[in-house]
């Protein structure tokens, strides 16, 4: 699996807007923007979109600017995609990346803090922009190579069913999460993912 390492340490040197990510990293006061896992068996990976439509409405998609308010925010993924299938480390699939915040498995499942035992993975869309075939192609590329490297087949879950409505009823956040919302297609996804599965 091809990607390229920007991962959200100090020593990151990728310049936005003047600065470079190492540095914005500082700021915020951490070394990095992930922390140790707690030792629990990972076997979920969590797909979000992600843009900077709201700060960057003319360069929404820009990689540079949505890991700039990754690390404002103190957030972070394992892997990002972009619109051209550029997949991107972020976070070392052996650390825990905070993708998901208050979140609990559908049931019967159940299980909170799904950041403990997920792989989180971003791509570059909005509600309205749906994702590309060659977005679609390096996500899946990704997650077989993330399930070889794991030892296991993952279960798959969008942001939206972990950190929606039911999270919030139950007090683990304030907001609902939307993405990656009905334009994502989960069909394709699926189907496509169970056919390049090693028997």
């Amino acid at each position: 699996m091809q990607y390229t390492d920007l991962l959200l340490e100090q020593s990151n040197t990728v310049v936005v807007d003047g600065e470079t990510l190492g540095a914005l990293i500082t700021v915020t006061g951490k070394t990095a923007l992930w922390s140790d896992r707690s030792g629990l068996p990972v076997d979920v990976t969590v797909l979000h979109y992600s843009s900077a439509v709201n700060r960057f409405p003319d360069d929404l998609f820009s990689l540079g600017k949505v890991l700039s308010i990754f690390c404002e925010y103190g957030v972070s993924s394992h892997f990002i995609i972009d619109r051209e299938g550029g997949v991107f480390r972020l976070v070392p699939l052996e650390k825990k990346a905070w993708h998901c915040g208050g979140s609990v498995m559908p049931e019967p499942d159940n299980r909170q803090g799904v950041n403990d035992f997920s792989v989180g993975i971003e791509l570059l869309a909005t509600a309205e922009s749906g994702f590309t075939d060659r977005q679609y192609a390096a996500l899946l590329e990704l997650c077989i190579a993330n399930e070889e490297a794991l030892g296991q087949a993952m279960r798959y879950v969008g942001h939206d069913a972990i950190a929606g409505e039911r999270a919030v009823v139950l007090g683990l956040r304030q907001d609902c999460k939307i993405d990656p919302g009905p334009l994502f297609d989960w069909r394709r996804f699926s189907e496509t993912l169970l056919s390049c599965r090693k028997p």
